[in-house]
């Protein structure tokens, strides 16, 4: 899942169970990866969270993170384990960053510090990272410190070995645990308080293999869970239109959020003619169960959220000519996905039926066609001649294109409906480097947003859901559209600084 943070909104309110899936889809994927090509998630509202998980430095960051033909000496040891083999000699490095949301809907500050080395045929490369998370939603000026801010952890560990003949092995695992994730407060309008206590793991096994030093094979099999929960504290008052009258709010709510991902990859790549040209392709195959998801409705009804099957394919292209480089990914995003609510007693049906309890009420079945594409160029221009001395620039964009189809059963009213929906999400980037033997120093700059909102100079534009004055029901949560989507608009930037000091 590659960019985040558009704000979606049904024009009415959604069904109690098409909030199921939209759960899945805004918490699914914040384990700490660096690698979104490895795991896929659906979506089917555009809330935007990538950017606060984006952590670690990569050379490739400015060219929209192309990846498939283009090598990635920073970030790949993080992707595939088995390519920390290619690490020679040692570094540390770090890649400070912020991360912001438009309309003051948050943000944060991260500090994350790793290194790398090898030693004979092993190599290592590690990192751990602090990040402070900025909470939106109403609160009080005299609340307190936590109430404002919350701090996440983040470590990573990678060990490889070369085999002989091209081949090398490789583990890894990511931890986390999160405070805060953005995005969650508006998956509870009308909250005034959310506890959040999370803690996710990525464990990987990785095989690359190297043909004449030219073409590379990588396969690689990965483990993923989240665990959090949500204390939420709803006060204050809403209007209700159906008794003309404020009615006053004051209760707790305990919600746990549990994901579990199991995946596979595929990656080739190898040199086409002999002008710098490189092509590769890659697939992958996810299977995504939700064994527990909060429900963000005012009713108390128990759901079972179901399962995800997601699958991608895609092919890079890259060039090198001088010390220009250029590469474009192409990748498809077909998945599947089926939830279901179910009844927390025996209901009545429309026709005179009974659905018992435990039963489903609602079942959904969405069929997503997406596509990623990402395109970016870079140039090294010398301080001098013959100098080690080099500045470099990167641009890039990536877009990722969503589309899905809805269906719908309701076994209490004893109806059927379908719902297409389909958007586009812009992530630009800017890179800016000098190197020289001494050590690296990287600038990235990263928006995600949708097309009319990639420029924010003197803008601050955000809608925030609040709940429908008739609905004290639902309270307008962000969900599984119960009609057409309208965007709101709003942007995530963040500004990253990367040093990498080489040991010697």
């Amino acid at each position: 899942m590659h960019p985040r943070l558009v704000r979606v909104y049904p024009v009415r309110a959604a069904s109690a169970a098409g909030v199921i899936l939209a759960t899945a889809v805004a918490l699914g994927a914040v384990a700490p990866n660096p690698a979104d090509g490895q795991v896929i998630t659906p979506k089917t509202v555009p809330v935007f969270q990538n950017q606060q998980f984006d952590i670690l430095p990569s050379v490739t960051a400015g060219m929209a993170g192309v990846s498939i033909a283009v090598d990635d000496s920073l970030s790949d040891p993080f992707v595939n384990p088995a390519k920390t083999a290619r690490v020679r000699g040692g570094s540390f490095f770090s890649s400070p960053f912020r991360h912001s949301i438009s309309g003051d809907r948050g943000g944060g500050r991260t500090m994350p510090f790793g290194g790398m080395g090898s030693i004979g045929d092993w190599a290592f490369a590690g990192a751990v990272a602090l990040q402070q998370i900025d909470r939106a939603g109403p609160m009080a000026f005299s609340s307190a410190i936590s109430d404002h801010t919350a701090t996440n952890q983040y470590l990573w560990l990678s060990a490889a070995r070369t085999l002989g003949a091209g081949v090398s092995l490789g583990v890894s695992g990511s931890f986390a645990t999160l405070d805060a994730v953005d995005g969650v407060d508006l998956l509870y309008p009308g909250s005034d308080r959310i506890r959040q206590s999370s803690g996710s793991s990525d464990l990987r096994i990785g095989l690359t293999k190297s043909f004449d030093g030219q073409k590379t094979l990588e396969a690689m099999l990965l483990h993923g869970q989240f665990d959090g929960t949500h204390d939420v504290h709803f006060g204050g008052q809403v209007w209700d239109q159906g008794i003309g009258s404020w009615v006053p709010i004051n209760r707790d709510e305990h919600n746990e959020n549990r994901t579990r991902i199991w995946g596979a990859h595929a990656e080739y790549s190898q040199p086409i003619g002999t002008e710098g040209w490189r092509i590769g392709w890659l697939a992958t195959v996810n299977r995504l169960s939700h064994p527990k998801i909060p429900n963000y409705v005012l009713q108390s009804i128990p759901r079972d959220p179901g399962s995800t099957e997601a699958l991608n394919a895609g092919v890079g292209l890259s060039r090198e000519f001088g010390r220009s480089k250029f590469g474009l990914d192409f990748i498809v995003e077909p998945m599947r996905s089926s939830t279901w609510a179910e009844a927390a007693r025996d209901t009545a049906t429309v026709g005179g039926g009974t659905i018992k309890a435990g039963a489903k009420t609602v079942e959904n079945s969405f069929n997503f066609a997406n596509t990623l594409m990402r395109v970016g160029f870079g140039h090294d221009i010398p301080m001098a001649k013959d100098s080690v001395s080099v500045f470099g620039f990167q641009l890039g964009v990536a877009v990722h294109s969503i589309n899905y189809r809805l269906g719908q059963t309701n076994n209490v009213t004893q109806t059927f409906r379908e719902q297409k929906e389909n958007w586009m999400e812009w992530t630009p980037t800017l890179g800016l480097s000098f190197r020289t033997g001494a050590l690296q120093l990287r600038y990235n700059y990263t928006a995600s947003c949708a097309s009319s909102d990639c420029i924010t100079i003197g803008r601050e534009v955000v809608a925030v859901a609040t709940p429908n004055s008739g609905d004290v029901g639902s309270g307008g949560i962000i969900a599984a559209p119960g009609s057409a989507l309208s965007f709101q608009g709003g942007s995530v930037t963040s500004h990253k600084l990367s040093v990498v000091i080489p040991i010697r």
